[in-house]
């Protein structure tokens, strides 16, 4: 086995890259399920948070809108379908799911279409058959002929594809646990779909153009899982993941010492033969695996990808981490970038024409206006480097040898009726979007902590109890919100009491980040619903 040890050397770059803007900016704004970051041909950017942002190449906000009514959730998944035609997805809450006897929300997958300043020019939801109750899409591609192609969320196993009208064309449902990560439409019309899977790893499908699956073929397995793509002129594939996958979701019990996944970049020929695979290795910290890794060609035809750091022992975050290797997956560069007590989750990457990278995500920590987390957005230079707070961890480079496993994967064909969504557009004053320099705020400015209250049992089968050291001040209140930063609700707290019945039974199994605010600051805790 090689194995190549990269550490980083402090250099002089040129005086070239100076020139080049970098930015650290921190947004006060709401989430998205991806937060894409789309670089338009004027060189601004357009991302959603929340409310859909054009942004100036330096990160100021220059226009913020939203859409709102209709039941809809906010702007998920963002796709350039021309210079000014967005194809977005979100999520349409239609009550319980009558499929389901846990009290499960039933969601109906929806797609729209925007225009580079938000205003919604198209919005239809589906009702699917068969009914899958949380439909709300995870991935979008924009198809050749101007149609889309659309997918589950986490474990919801089903794919669709919709015409340039957004009427439905296919629909496929795989009866199996798991669900796609990514589907890419290749020259001459066929998918490439990665797929994680139990037992099964990380897995990549070649289908048809109607959605028919032509082979499968599996990787790394048990436990391998598979996350982004980059399709080559010559009809090979370059795959990222993870050598391994945890069911645990509680970030209080240490991972066994046996416990350690790689990062990887894998080669596939057009028939999904192994060409290389790299590993990635950053002991003594492990690699997060509920964020997934991305993947992109720089503009001098490199690889350029992003990750996020764990902590050594616990399933929690810390800090985002991108590289940038050769054609053969070989480093050219690494670089980290964080304050301490804070811990960032990274998002979307993207390669800018400038040679710079920017990526988005959330941070956690003591912020301004007693938030506990912002979303953010930095911009490296062509070589990485950081406005402020770059951190430099080691790496090892190991050679991989993952077989191929061709097995039979079915779906099942099933139909989507689709119905039109009626939202207003709303125009935002960007000064709504409170902006931070991260320099600056996490570089010692944070707001007041008052003491934290006592949460049991946690881990929690659903009800819990906070049990506060003191009374409750007048208005008080708490705010949940799930692993990606996304808001789920908040309700007031009583004046005096001292204890706070919560039930967290309706949102499933996973980590979620419970904000307690009262006039003397605020405090979070994360809870585990088991």
């Amino acid at each position: 086995m090689r194995i190549q040890t990269f550490l980083t050397i402090a250099v002089a770059w040129p005086c070239t890259i100076h020139a080049q803007q970098t930015f650290e900016r921190l947004y006060q704004s709401g989430t998205s399920y991806s937060f894409d970051l789309i670089e338009l041909p004027g060189h601004s950017i357009l991302t959603a948070m929340g409310a859909t942002l054009l942004l100036d190449p330096e990160g100021y906000v220059d226009h913020a809108s939203f859409f709102h009514e209709g039941g809809t959730y906010l702007v998920q998944t963002m796709r350039a379908a021309g210079d000014n035609e967005f194809y977005f997805t979100t999520g349409l809450n239609a009550g319980s799911c009558a499929s389901s006897n846990t009290g499960a929300t039933l969601i109906h997958p929806v797609l729209g279409k925007m225009d580079s300043l938000g205003s919604v020019l198209a919005l239809k939801y589906y009702d699917l058959n068969p009914g899958i109750c949380w439909g709300i899409p995870g991935g979008l591609e924009v198809s050749e002929d101007m149609g889309a192609i659309t997918w589950g969320r986490e474990r919801n196993f089903y794919a669709m594809k919709l015409d340039s009208e957004f009427e439905h064309v296919w629909l496929k449902k795989i009866e199996h646990q798991g669900g796609f990560q990514f589907i890419k439409e290749l020259p001459g019309g066929d998918l490439l779909a990665g797929i994680n899977m139990d037992t099964a790893g990380a897995v990549v499908a070649r289908m048809d153009s109607d959605g028919n699956l032509l082979w499968c073929k599996s990787y790394i397995r048990p436990r391998g899982m598979v996350h982004d793509v980059v399709i080559e002129p010559d009809g090979s594939f370059l795959i990222s993941g993870f050598t391994d996958s945890t069911a645990s979701t509680n970030p209080f019990i240490p991972y066994p010492p046996s416990y350690h996944p790689k990062l990887f970049m894998m080669k596939l020929n057009g028939q999904g033969e192994v060409q290389w695979c790299r590993g990635y290795d950053s002991a003594p910290n492990l690699w997060y695996l509920h964020n997934a890794s991305r993947i992109v060609k720089t503009l001098d035809g490199k690889y350029a990808v992003l990750a996020t750091l764990g902590y050594p022992q616990n399933n929690s975050f810390f800090r985002p981490f991108l590289m940038k290797t050769d054609m053969n997956g070989d480093t050219l560069w690494i670089r980290s970038v964080g304050a301490n007590g804070y811990d960032y989750q990274a998002q979307d990457l993207l390669a800018y024409s400038d040679g710079g990278f920017l990526f988005s995500g959330i941070v956690w920590g003591d912020m301004p206006g007693l938030n506990s987390s912002l979303n953010y957005i930095y911009k490296t230079d062509s070589l990485g480097h950081f406005t402020c707070l770059e951190k430099h961890h080691p790496l090892q480079v190991l050679d991989l040898f993952p077989a191929d496993s061709s097995f039979v994967l079915t779906s099942v064909d099933g139909a989507a009726t689709s119905y039109p969504v009626l939202v207003n557009d709303s125009i935002l004053d960007p000064q709504l979007l409170l902006l931070y320099d991260a320099c600056i705020v996490t570089n010692g400015v944070s707001t007041m902590q008052a003491r934290k209250p006592r949460i049991y049992p946690n881990p929690t089968p659903g009800r819990f109890t906070m049990e506060f050291t003191d009374p409750l001040l007048r208005d008080s209140f708490y705010s949940v919100y799930d692993a990606t930063g996304r808001l789920l609700y908040q309700r007031p707290l009583p004046t005096g009491a001292t204890l706070e019945e919560v039930d967290f039974s309706r949102f499933g199994r996973g980590t979620y980040v419970l904000r307690v605010t009262d006039p003397e600051g605020q405090r979070h805790e994360r809870v585990v619903v088991e």
